[in-house]
């Protein structure tokens, strides 16, 4: 099944499957649109991905511009370049082609095209929520790595002012979540893997969340199930098209279930994703099993890490999952030091600081304290 196309309407319309970048096209002109804006960084314009997709909008009769400045922790000012290309184009649609960047800068330009500034306004800690209204153009997000789940997602992550801001609102769900494992297959292991571990995180952090949802506790417990089974043939046969469509299928699962919230692990992620431009993956898969370890002392999160045994192979035991958490992320490359990736110890109390800030800090089903931010990185420093 997962070799074959499939369409989905949950939680948006959903085109799955080997060859669903291309027939995409196909549904966007039936919708009348004349021109594009196809959101993109660096790395994907250099594969050439971007331009196939602009020759495939291009066979149907629809013009594309690309734009690519997107930073891999995506700016305020990236934004509103893109914002202006949007404008002074003529564009009528938005295409998010990418990771988490560029899909959550596609979302946040598809606000701004008809949203006042400045970005800061729509922080979602403030209130800026009930400022975004729904008279924003068609935003369509086509996934190229199976991590963030941003394709299935309301909300996008920006940097405002030096500082991770949530933009939210139900009317940035993209209208077509495109799902084509053929797109995922030029990247690099090592991607493959840090991304594959954000997804697993994504529904590890959801799954423990202390919020009566058993629809997404159900999701989130088969998203990770299927990232301990196939991120490892995709990080060593990237060219597995059935191990590239489940993880991609777990990352969207990971962004549905992590609607009950997200804690600890992503709000030190965060951290050091602004303090050392970190790869928000890998930041993730650094702390992950040193922050489980820190919320197994609560005995209702130590039942729930308890539960997931089975999927690792182990003993329905929490000191057990962990161990055998440790180890899958060895087998991934996921397994360094801090310092290995360039975070310094004259650094950890900034991350700690940010970290205490993040909107995800306060929503960690163990309540976190001034200094516990600090233990948990020297152990792993």
């Amino acid at each position: 099944m997962p070799l074959k196309r499939h369409t989905y309407t949950y939680p948006t319309r959903i085109e799955y499957g080997p060859g669903a970048m291309k027939d995409f096209t196909s549904i966007v002109k039936e919708s009348g649109l004349k021109k594009g804006l196809i959101v993109t960084d660096k790395g994907i314009e250099g594969i050439g991905l971007a331009d196939e997709l602009k020759g495939y909008f291009a066979e149907v009769g629809i013009e594309t511009v690309i734009f690519s400045d997107v930073k891999s922790n995506p700016t305020e000012e990236n934004v509103l370049e893109g914002t202006k290309v949007y404008k002074e184009s003529g564009c009528d649609f938005i295409v998010g082609l990418g990771g988490g960047s560029p899909l959550d800068t596609g979302k946040t330009i598809k606000v701004m095209a008809t949203h006042d500034g400045p970005l800061e306004k729509y922080d979602d800690m403030k209130g800026g929520d009930k400022y975004i209204i729904n008279n924003m153009p068609p935003y369509y997000a086509i996934a190229t790595t199976a991590g963030t789940g941003s394709e299935v997602g309301r909300s996008s992550v920006i940097t405002v002012n030096n500082k991770k801001t949530i933009i939210f609102s139900p009317y940035m769900m993209p209208d077509i979540a495109v799902l084509d494992p053929n797109v995922t297959l030029k990247l690099p292991a090592k991607l493959t893997a840090a991304t594959g571990v954000d997804a697993f995180v994504h529904s590890l952090e959801a799954y423990i969340m202390e919020v009566f949802h058993p629809m997404a506790d159900g999701i989130a417990k088969e998203a990770m199930e299927m990232c301990v089974n196939y991120l490892g043939t995709a990080v060593d046969n990237g060219s597995d098209v059935e191990a590239r469509g489940n993880m991609l299928m777990a990352s969207a699962m990971g962004a549905i279930a992590f609607q009950k919230g997200l804690g600890l692990n992503h709000a030190i992620a965060h951290a050091m994703g602004v303090i050392f431009d970190i790869h928000h993956g890998l930041a993730n898969a650094v702390v992950m099993t040193e922050v489980m370890r820190y919320n197994m002392t609560k005995d209702s999160i130590r039942e729930k890490y308890a539960s997931l045994g089975a999927i690792f192979g182990v003993e329905n035991d929490a000191e057990k999952v962990i161990e055998a958490a440790d180890k899958w992320l060895e087998s991934l490359g996921m397994k360094v030091s801090l310092s290995s990736i360039g975070v310094t110890e004259d650094k950890l109390q900034a991350i700690e600081d940010y970290a205490i800030g993040d909107p995800c800090f306060p929503l960690n089903p163990k309540v976190a304290e001034k200094g516990d931010v600090v233990k948990i990185l020297k152990n792993i420093l």
